[in-house]
């Protein structure tokens, strides 16, 4: 007595293709998480300096092969024309969030304090710290861990046509 079993090519197929799938998922989930989380924060932020910043990355690791998200304040990497000195828009955004000279936030760590010196500076007092950027990116991981969660079940519902 022979029974033949109908269907199994296509289930070891799709067994076969799992790891992709779940990768181009996990992908495709990230990157909307991400972006729904830069957007939030660039609405929380003030419009000088910071909005323009907010990006994303996605990468993958060299060594670790592990696909990651880089979210932040990114510089554009503009340059004058005229050759003339520039401070880019992300230094601006820097000393305007934590201050500088006398007014540095004392909560954060700096690895460099600041040179002595500062007395023949024209204003010796400097720039408030603002702490922007820190009250826009708290509570960033659970709005991003719930958006990348929907996102999963998306992608899982659209690839597996539920």
């Amino acid at each position: 007595m022979a029974y033949k079993i109908e269907g199994l090519d296509d289930c070891l197929k799709c067994i076969d293709k799992a790891p992709e799938n779940v990768l181009k998922m996990t992908k495709a989930s990230m990157r909307e998480a991400a972006k729904k989380t830069t957007r939030s924060i660039r609405q929380r932020l003030p419009k000088q300096f910071f909005k323009r910043l907010v990006r994303y990355k996605m990468s993958k690791g060299q060594l670790s092969q592990n696909t990651y998200v880089l979210m932040g304040l990114f510089n554009k990497g503009k340059k004058n024309a005229d050759g003339s000195a520039y401070i880019s828009d992300w230094f601006k955004a820097y000393w305007q969030n934590y201050g500088t000279l006398k007014h540095r936030d004392s909560s954060h760590h700096f690895d460099y304090p600041v040179k002595a010196g500062t007395k023949r500076r024209r204003n010796n007092e400097g720039q408030m710290a603002t702490n922007d950027f820190e009250a826009a990116v708290a509570g960033w991981e659970s709005e991003f861990m719930a958006t990348f969660e929907d996102e999963m079940v998306k992608q899982q519902d659209k690839l597996y046509d539920r």
